[in-house]
């Protein structure tokens, strides 16, 4: 059989949104979409702070000019932060409705420190606001959201592991081979093709450089390229997994 013809793909797979209480207010779906188009993007993954709420909206406002994966960020209890990408929106939303459900209701000394947390529609419009804590810690161990992320059918990346918080190693001071990430990622403070990522490539997975944005100069700072046959979430696990010739390299 003749092997699928591939395409070079850019992708940012961790942006931000103005949902995460850190996120600036100007992170609208459509900003958002302009601001990768502009950066030469081709798939953006949203992945708010233990929420998906937006994630459908940026969908929307890109429709056929960018591809949107739907992810959230969860920090788990050692207040490791793991990236979730999953195959739907409705797949992300559902288990999002799980994490939120360990968060307590914010209340108003939280909003005047961290932020407010704002829902909106694919034109930008703010129509309601998150009233769950978003910048706490779950109740979740590392083991348990890599699980809830599986039973989603989502990809499963160790967070900026080069940060020193947040990150699985900084956290947990090792790397935990038996966790099950498919990836790890690396911020926009290692460059792409820095000899740094070759040190992160020996814990034997694949390497992804994101921007973790939370402002729009950032959107596709770094990204990733893909070889795939088509911009889809399914050809991104081929790649991650390196499966049918599909790959990645730094961009």
């Amino acid at each position: 059989m003749t092997p699928d013809p591939l395409m070079t793909v850019r992708a940012d797979l961790h942006v931000h949104t103005a949902l995460s209480p850190c996120g600036d207010d100007e992170m609208s779906p459509p900003a958002i979409v302009d601001a990768a188009l502009a950066a030469g993007l081709d798939v953006i993954a949203v992945c708010d702070h233990n929420a998906a709420g937006n994630t459908g909206a940026v969908g929307e406002a890109a429709g056929s000019r960018l591809t949107v994966i739907s992810g959230i960020e969860i920090t788990t209890a050692e207040e490791v932060h793991v990236v979730g990408l999953f195959p739907t929106v409705m797949a992300a939303a559902n288990a999002a409705d799980e994490v939120r459900e360990t968060l307590p209701v914010a209340d108003d000394d939280y909003t005047r420190f961290f932020g407010e947390q704002y829902l909106m529609s694919a034109d930008g419009t703010i129509y309601g606001r998150e009233p769950r804590a978003l910048a706490l810690a779950t109740s979740l161990g590392l083991d348990e959201a890599v699980e809830l992320i599986r039973r989603y059918g989502g990809l499963v990346i160790a967070a900026h592991i080069d940060r020193p918080t947040f990150g699985v190693i900084a956290q947990l001071g090792f790397f935990p081979y038996e966790a099950g990430f498919d990836a790890v990622e690396l911020s926009r403070h290692v460059p792409a093709g820095s000899a740094t990522t070759d040190g992160y490539a020996a814990y034997g997975l694949p390497v992804v450089h994101s921007s973790d944005s939370h402002y729009l100069e950032d959107v596709g700072c770094v990204a990733t390229e893909f070889g795939l046959a088509a911009p889809t979430f399914r050809e991104l696990v081929l790649a991650v997994k390196h499966r049918e010739g599909r790959v990645l390299a730094d961009a």
